[in-house]
C-alpha cells in the first residue's frame, strides 16, 4: 500500500479521459483532476473538472491552482468560430473509413488489441538467445523472445552514459510514483551493470555473439522492462496506409518491421515522404497524421504536460532527449522477470523513455533556461507555441495548462511558493525561441 503522503493526497490518481475521439471531454475517474484543476475556459476547449468519483458521490476540492491573466499570455488564442468548426469536422465517424476508424480505435491510449501474430507465437515459445530489436546512438538494445526485459549495451565501451541512463531513469521513476503520473508509463529499470562485471557477459555468451560488430567489449549494460512493439494488426493498417505501393509487400515481410513503436511527434505537422524503405521501427507520427485519423492528441498533450512537470521540478532534470512513443504492454501487466509472457491481449501505451542525456537542474532562472535549451534542441515531441492551425494552438493549450497545474502542485508540495514564476519561465522560454527562430527566418 502507497503511503499516504501530502503529494499523493493531493495527485490521488492521474486523470484519465477517453481517447477515444479528438475532442472528448477530458474527466477524470480519480482525483487528480479536481485536485489541480483551474477555471482557465477563455474562448479555448472547455476541459471541466470532475465533481463525483466512481461511486458518484462528491470530491472534496483541493485548493485550485490559479491561472491569472498573465498566464493567459501563454496561451494561444483560439475563437469560438474556429472551436465549433473544427468539433464539426472532427466529430466521431465522420470523414474516416473503416480502416481509419480501425487504426484510430487501436492507437487511442489504453486500447485494446487481440493479436496471433508471429511475433506472438515466439513470445510463447521462448528462447534463450539473444537478437538485436533497436539500435541508438550510443547502445544497442537485444531482447530475448518471451522475456519481458531488455539489455541495452554500450557501444564504445565507455559504460558512462549508461550510468547516467540508470540514475536518471531511477530519479524519474520515483518522482512518477510520487505524483502518481500512471497516464504515461515508464518502463521499469531493473540493474545496471558495469563494464567492470565481465562475470555478467563470460555467463551469457549468447548475448556476446549477439552483440559482436555493434559494442566493444568490455562494456557495460542496463537492463530493464521491455516496451512491447505495437501489434501486427496495427502494423498491418499503417503499412496500407502509409506505405508506397511499390514497396508494401516488403514492408509486409521486413522481419525489423515487428519491432513497431510509434514516436509521437506533436510539435511538427508533416514529415517526409518514406522514400525507399518503409520502416516500423521508431515510425514518426507528425501531428498532423494523428489529427486526420482523429486520435485525441489533446489528451496526448496534457500527457506530455504533466510528465514534463514532474521531470522539471520534481525530479530536477532537464529531461534532455527523453522520447514519447506509442507502444503496448500486455493486458496482464508486466511478467515476472524470466517468466514467459501472454502476449495476446495489448494494450496501447503512451511510454516515456531514454534518459541517458538527462541531466540534472537548478531551481532558479539558470535552471530553466537548461530546461528550454533542452526542450527546444530535443525531437519534435512537444508542441508548439505561436502556430497557425487549430490543431496546433489546441496541443499548445493543452500542454501548457497541465504543465502548469501540474507544476503548481509540485512546487507547493517541495518548496516555496514564490518558485512558482519558474514553470511560466520556462513556458515563455519556449515562446521566446521560437519567436526568435521565425525572426531569423
Amino acid at each position: 500500500m502507497t503511503p499516504q503522503t501530502p503529494s499523493n493526497r493531493r495527485l490521488r490518481d492521474v486523470s484519465s479521459s477517453s481517447d477515444s475521439s479528438a475532442n472528448a471531454v477530458m474527466t477524470s475517474s480519480a482525483g487528480f483532476e479536481s485536485a489541480v484543476a483551474a477555471n482557465t475556459d477563455v474562448n479555448l476547449q472547455n476541459m471541466p473538472d470532475p465533481i463525483a468519483n466512481d461511486e458518484g458521490s462528491p470530491k472534496a476540492r483541493a485548493p485550485q491552482t490559479n491561472f491569472d491573466f498573465d498566464d493567459l499570455s501563454l496561451l494561444d488564442r483560439i475563437t469560438d468560430d474556429e472551436a465549433s468548426s473544427e468539433s464539426m469536422a472532427m466529430a466521431p465517424r465522420t470523414n474516416l473509413n473503416f480502416a481509419d476508424l480501425e487504426l484510430k480505435r487501436m492507437l487511442s491510449i489504453h486500447s485494446q488489441v487481440s493479436t496471433t501474430s508471429s511475433y506472438t507465437h515466439t513470445q510463447a515459445l521462448g528462447t534463450e538467445s539473444f537478437r538485436k530489436i533497436g539500435l541508438g546512438t550510443f547502445g544497442t538494445i537485444l531482447a530475448q523472445d518471451g522475456k519481458s526485459v531488455v539489455l541495452t549495451l554500450a557501444k564504445s565501451g565507455d559504460d558512462n552514459t549508461l550510468r547516467n541512463d540508470y540514475k536518471q531513469h531511477l530519479l524519474i521513476a520515483s518522482s512518477f510514483k510520487k505524483y502518481i503520473i500512471n497516464e504515461v508509463r515508464i518502463p521499469n529499470c531493473i540493474n545496471f551493470i558495469p563494464k567492470s562485471n565481465t562475470e555478467f557477459f563470460r555467463q551469457r555468451p549468447s548475448l556476446v555473439r549477439a552483440a559482436e560488430g555493434t559494442c566493444h567489449f568490455p562494456t557495460g549494460a542496463l537492463i530493464s522492462e521491455r516496451i512491447l512493439p505495437l501489434p501486427k494488426p496495427i502494423r498491418q493498417l499503417l503499412i496500407e496506409k502509409y506505405c508506397n505501393e511499390r514497396i508494401k509487400a516488403e514492408a509486409t515481410s521486413a522481419v525489423g518491421n515487428i519491432n513497431c513503436l510509434i514516436r509521437v511527434y506533436l510539435g511538427s505537422m508533416e514529415g517526409r515522404g518514406a522514400g525507399r524503405f518503409f520502416l516500423l521501427q521508431n515510425f514518426k507520427m507528425h501531428l498532423g497524421m494523428l489529427a486526420r485519423i482523429q486520435l485525441n492528441v489533446d489528451g496526448m498533450a496534457r500527457r506530455m504536460g504533466h510528465a514534463m512537470a514532474v521531470m522539471h521540478w520534481a525530479a530536477k532534470t532537464d529531461a534532455r532527449d527523453v522520447e514519447f512513443v506509442l507502444g503496448s504492454s500486455t493486458a496482464k501487466g508486466a511478467a515476472v522477470q524470466g517468466a514467459i509472457e501472454d502476449c495476446s491481449q495489448r494494450i496501447t501505451e503512451l511510454w516515456l523513455l531514454d534518459f541517458n542525456q538527462v541531466k540534472n537542474i537548478t531551481m532558479d532562472k539558470a535552471g530553466v533556461d537548461q530546461a528550454v535549451e533542452a526542450a527546444i534542441t530535443n525531437d519534435p515531441h512537444f508542441p508548439k507555441p505561436r502556430r497557425k492551425s487549430y490543431v496546433e494552438r489546441s496541443v499548445w493549450n493543452s500542454f501548457v495548462k497541465h504543465y502548469i497545474k501540474v507544476s503548481d502542485v509540485i512546487i507547493r508540495d517541495l518548496y516555496d511558493e514564490s518558485m512558482a514564476e519558474l514553470p511560466r519561465l520556462f513556458i515563455r522560454g519556449l515562446i521566446n525561441a521560437e519567436a526568435n527562430k521565425h525572426a531569423t527566418t
